[in-house]
């Protein structure tokens, strides 16, 4: 994982850096994964390949090696050796106690969502933290909402040019489709969280009727 400088951390995140909470997306994935079943790092890549472009992320396989060494060597998975009849034994790689309290530490821990509408840490955070409990669901669905509603209003304002980004030479034609391309693209990423915030909203409604239900079923 690539290291951050603390100072180019903001104050609201560094806290968490320094307390150790902070997990890249990687480390979150095969921990998660690790959490469930031993897996070797090409049960890993299968994985990936199917659900990686729903959650938004992907790595190569070296990376998905080189990460699982460095598990082992904070301690946080240990290899074990899987027998195999045909060739050489595989290596599975079991999560510990410490690796098991790491990502309860990174589930605890408070989710800020980020500016883009579509980064991947949402994605992430919702389906490894959000199976811990349908509240945990709730809660992540809820600060994302909340976040982008805030937010919204920035994807209403049209872009536009300043003088100084048209040249010289550029005729009226030439600055309107400049102009106009920009419009599209603002256009874009208007649809882009319009959709995402209906998508937030039906499935908060959803989350509630779902806790709503199981609470009933359990004062039965």
């Amino acid at each position: 994982m690539e290291t951050v400088p603390l100072e180019n951390v903001t104050p609201s995140k560094r806290s968490r850096v320094e307390n150790g909470t902070s997990l890249g997306r990687l480390e979150v994935i095969l921990l998660s994964l690790l959490s469930t079943s031993a897996r070797t790092g090409y049960d890993v890549r299968k994985w990936l390949d199917r659900h990686g472009p729903y959650v938004g992320y992907s790595a190569q396989t070296s990376q998905i090696y080189r990460q699982l060494g460095k598990l082992v060597d904070r301690e946080w998975a240990i290899p074990v050796p899987d027998p195999r009849d045909s060739g050489p034994d595989a290596k599975l790689y079991e999560i510990t106690d410490q690796g098991r309290r790491k990502l309860q530490e990174w589930i605890d821990s408070p989710y800020e969502p980020p500016v883009r509408p579509l980064d991947p840490d949402f994605q992430v955070r919702l389906r490894f933290a959000g199976t811990h409990s349908p509240e945990k669901a709730l809660e992540l669905v809820r600060t994302e909402l909340h976040f982008r509603r805030e937010h919204r209003q920035n994807h209403l304002i049209v872009m536009a040019l300043a003088e100084e980004d048209f040249g010289p030479d550029e005729d009226e034609e030439e600055r309107y489709w400049r102009e106009e391309l920009i419009r599209l693209q603002s256009e874009r990423g208007l649809y882009m969280v319009n959709s995402l915030m209906a998508w937030l909203e039906a499935t908060e409604v959803r989350l509630e009727a779902l806790i709503r239900q199981r609470d009933l079923k359990t004062k039965k």
